[in-house]
């Protein structure tokens, strides 16, 4: 007799067995077992031999559903094709589906490149691909087509966030180079893509906030160094970014390994700058005794400016901006990024060699070449410079306290 649905539900194992067989006619049976596990099974004939297909576990797979599942089997046993051996054809086809979806290569592309990066710009990397490149993820490589990235860099532009568009079919043109290679994918619908006859044209750009005039300058150094409310780390990283001409990221992901006390330098390695190649930042006198002063409190992290919650991660992104905006200097007035700018006025102003001011600044001039002979060249120029650097903002705050004492 066929087996009901609340004859299914309420079966159990008799106590002097391991396990007992239901049958619910043509072959299929419910295996029930001693530990309460009640598992569908269809018998069959196939070449002469009998075999046990498994169809699933009870609730799982309902008394209706083994039922379609153990006719579809017996409808292919009709056309002399083996169930399980087409069941696994099924898993193997869709394992190989999954592997050239979008979302899996440009993993595979990303773990093979991550160690090349910061780990901030690996995050970011990341998010492009997974993230904002949803709308492609789950669709097999070879599907996508020159339409499919067109749609997904107009949505980016609707988000409004059109500065990622770049950035982001970048990426996608590296996904495909690396598919192309591995013979995953004939053609590369990202390379060649006119994204300007594509997006609006972008405004124009819109330089940092950043203070250049001594008097101003003054009281904004004055203000940093002289409030000591809020977390330890963010009160000394904003004192120390303002004289090391870092960027608020180099700042934040600044480690202790980097910092040479005996030759009064800093060491950044090319995965945690920008332009991916090594930066020396000579440190004033200011400077060396600011981080000696820092290293008693944090040098139990690796990390100079650890962050409050967990101390193997950095500062959060925003807090030396946001610590500004709570001294009463809003966005268009200064940033963090704007102590570079407002470094970079001031020395030329003061006639500072160009090409010296822009090593120290980390910007990338002249050749391949001369960048690196550049970097050893400009030195101890660079060491005067960050000296003289730090002794003016001294100066400044010596007036500024001086002219408020009036």
């Amino acid at each position: 007799m066929p087996l009901t649905t609340l004859e299914v539900k309420k079966m159990i194992c008799p106590d002097d067995k391991s396990q007992v067989k239901k049958s619910d006619g043509n072959n299929l049976f419910l295996l029930v077992k001693k530990s309460g596990v009640k598992l569908w099974r269809l018998r069959f004939r196939h070449a002469g031999k009998y075999q046990e297909m498994a169809l699933g576990k009870y609730p799982s797979i309902s008394l209706a559903e083994a039922r379609r599942l153990a006719e579809e089997a017996r409808a292919s046993l009709i056309h002399g094709i083996n169930p399980m051996d087409e069941r696994r054809d099924r898993k193997r086809v869709k394992t190989a589906s999954k592997d050239k979806l979008f979302s899996t290569i440009a993993i595979k592309w990303w773990e093979q490149q991550r160690d090349s990066w910061s780990e901030d710009h690996a995050s970011r990397v990341k998010r492009w691909l997974l993230v904002d490149s949803k709308s492609i993820c789950g669709l097999h490589i070879e599907e996508i087509d020159a339409g499919h990235i067109t749609e997904l860099m107009l949505a980016i532009e609707a988000g409004g966030t059109s500065k990622k568009a770049p950035n982001i079919l970048a990426v996608i043109n590296r996904v495909f180079g690396y598919a192309l290679a591995h013979r995953l994918t004939r053609n590369n619908p990202a390379q060649g893509l006119p994204l300007r006859d594509i997006l609006k044209p972008l405004p124009p750009v819109k330089h940092r906030a950043a203070i250049v005039k001594p008097n101003e300058l003054a009281k904004l150094i004055s203000d940093i160094d002289t409030s000591e409310s809020g977390n330890y780390c963010t009160i000394e990283a904003l004192k120390l970014i303002p004289r090391l001409f870092l960027r608020p990221t180099e700042i934040r992901n600044l480690k202790w390994e980097y910092i040479d006390f005996d030759e009064c330098l800093i060491r950044i390695p090319a995965e945690e700058m920008k332009r991916g190649r090594e930066h020396l930042v000579p440190m004033s006198k200011q400077v060396v005794q600011h981080l000696q002063e820092i290293k008693a409190v944090t040098g139990y992290s690796k990390l100079v400016f650890p962050n409050q919650r967990d101390s193997s991660k950095p500062m959060s992104k925003n807090i030396l901006t946001n610590r500004l905006r709570e001294l009463g200097y809003p966005a268009d007035v200064m940033s963090a990024h704007g102590f570079r700018s407002t470094a970079s006025t001031i020395l030329h102003e003061k006639g500072w060699n160009h090409e010296v001011i822009e090593v120290q600044l980390a910007h990338l001039t002249g050749t391949a070449t001369s960048r690196a002979y550049n970097r050893s060249l400009y030195l101890a120029e660079r060491t005067k410079l960050m000296q003289e650097w730090a002794d003016y903002l001294n100066e400044l705050v010596k007036k500024q306290t001086v002219g408020a004492s009036e």
